[in-house]
C-alpha cells in the first residue's frame, strides 16, 4: 500500500508522455503508485510507456474506446480518473497529464505539508505553463502563483498542480454520486468541475514553489477549443459550460451558507 497514488491519464501524445512518466519516476519521494489510463492510444504513444512497465509501481490501464461517439459521451479523463480513485490505495491522491512534468520534489513538498497540517485536506503549488509551437518550441510562458488559500478554485487552479487526502473522496461521492463529473457539457473544464465540488466542503492550501510544468500543445484540447477550424471531436461536442458560471454558482452557495 503506497503513501500517494498519481493518476495519470493519457491518450495519443507520444513525442510528450516519456519524460512525464520519468518526472515521476524520478520523485525524491518514492512511496507511491501511479496508475496510468491510457483512454486506447496509438501504437506509438503505446511504445513510448512500454520501457516503464518494468516499474512495479506503475499500474498500466488501457481502455477499449473505439470510435468518436464514444469519445463525447462522456468526459473520457475524468471517467478514467474516476476508474483508477477506485483501485487507488494511497492516503493521499495527486493527478497528473501526459503533457505534464513533475518537478523533482513535487511529491515531498505536498506530503510534508500534508503531514504537518492536519486541517489542510487540499493543497496546491505554483505552477509553470509552457506553451508550445508546432515544433515544439516554448512560445509563451504563464507562471500560476500560488499564495494565498483559495475558496473558489474552478479555472483558477490546474488539477496536475493539487494533492488532497483520500479520505474526502467518500464525501464527494455521497454528495454528488461520482468522484469527477463525466457530463460532457465539462469536457473543457473537467478539473475545474472537480474543484466546484470540492470547494463545498474545502478550501485548498498553497504551497508557493513551482511544483509542475504544464505544456500546451496543438494536441491539446484547450489548444484545440481556441482554434478558428475545430477538429471532427471538438465540433461534436455539446456546448461547453463556462468557468464563470462555475465559479458564480460556487460564490452563490457560500453567501447562502453564510447567510443561514
Amino acid at each position: 500500500m503506497a503513501k500517494v497514488s498519481i493518476i495519470m491519464t493519457s491518450y495519443n501524445k507520444p513525442g510528450y508522455i516519456a519524460k512525464s512518466i520519468q518526472s515521476i519516476v524520478d520523485q525524491t519521494f518514492t512511496d507511491f503508485e501511479l496508475f496510468l489510463m491510457d483512454d486506447n492510444s496509438n501504437a506509438e504513444t503505446i511504445k513510448a510507456i512500454e520501457p516503464f512497465l518494468n516499474d512495479k509501481r506503475i499500474k498500466f490501464y488501457q481502455s477499449d474506446i473505439q470510435t468518436m461517439n464514444e469519445r463525447v459521451e462522456k468526459v473520457r479523463y475524468a471517467a478514467l480518473i474516476n476508474e483508477a480513485l477506485h483501485k487507488a490505495s494511497g492516503e493521499y491522491i495527486s493527478y497528473a497529464t501526459d503533457d505534464n512534468c513533475y518537478r523533482k520534489n513535487r511529491l515531498e513538498k505536498m506530503v510534508d505539508y500534508l503531514e504537518s497540517d492536519q486541517s489542510a485536506m487540499i493543497v496546491y503549488s505554483a505552477s509553470l505553463v509552457n506553451y508550445l509551437n508546432e515544433r515544439s518550441e516554448i512560445t509563451k510562458q504563464q507562471l500560476r502563483h500560488a499564495k494565498r488559500m483559495v475558496p473558489v478554485a474552478p479555472c483558477q487552479i490546474d488539477h496536475c498542480s493539487v494533492m488532497h487526502r483520500s479520505s474526502i473522496l467518500p464525501v464527494i461521492k455521497e454528495k454528488f454520486g461520482s468522484y469527477w463529473d463525466e457530463n460532457p457539457e465539462f469536457y473543457r473544464i473537467g478539473d475545474a468541475r472537480f474543484f466546484w465540488r470540492l470547494n463545498q466542503f474545502w478550501d485548498f492550501y498553497p504551497i508557493e514553489d513551482i511544483l509542475d510544468d504544464n505544456y500546451i500543445t496543438e494536441l491539446s484540447i484547450h489548444y484545440q477549443l481556441q482554434q478558428q477550424e475545430k477538429s471532427e471531436f471538438i465540433q461534436m461536442l455539446p456546448p461547453q459550460r463556462t468557468c464563470k458560471e462555475l465559479r458564480e454558482e460556487l460564490r452563490s452557495m457560500k453567501q447562502q451558507k453564510t447567510i443561514k
